[in-house]
């Protein structure tokens, strides 16, 4: 009798441990990640992904993080509407905590990228590159 209810129990708790397993690798994905504590090295894994990131990062391997921004729904609508960079911004879902905005920038400071990551997939929805030019003051006064 003992060793029938050893055995009972045995098969609840290994049951009992596969529903849990189960629930929680199907919810996990459902638990809101702090974006803000993603380190350097896993947002250059997850963009080097992208073909026009690899050919920046090939031809500018002095290239560092200038910034990053965990974006809100309200930083996404506001760069939607907004001036400056609003194609990064477009077809993005309004979501809390999915999206990260970051830029980098060759050491010269004259070619950067930005980029949006989707952290739901772990993808590159948005990439656009920067060239930027120096001008001196006499050759803005000249026109030119």
């Amino acid at each position: 009798m003992k060793k029938y209810t050893a055995i009972i129990l045995l098969v609840i708790l290994v049951v009992l441990l596969a529903i849990l397993s189960l629930v929680y690798f199907v919810f996990q994905d459902k638990i809101p990640k702090n974006l803000s504590l993603v380190n350097n090295q896993k947002i250059i894994k997850i963009l080097k992904n992208n073909a026009d990131i690899q050919i920046y990062t090939k031809t500018n391997p002095d290239f560092k993080i200038e910034s990053k921004e965990v974006l809100t729904k309200e930083s996404i609508i506001a760069g939607q509407n907004g001036q400056n960079f609003k194609e990064v911004y477009q077809g993005l879902e309004l979501e809390e905590n999915r999206y990260i905005k970051i830029q980098l920038m060759n050491q010269s400071g004259n070619s950067g990228f930005v980029a949006v990551i989707d952290f739901n997939d772990n993808s590159v929805p948005k990439a656009f590159g920067l060239v930027l030019f120096e001008a001196s003051a006499s050759t803005i006064k000249n026109g030119q």
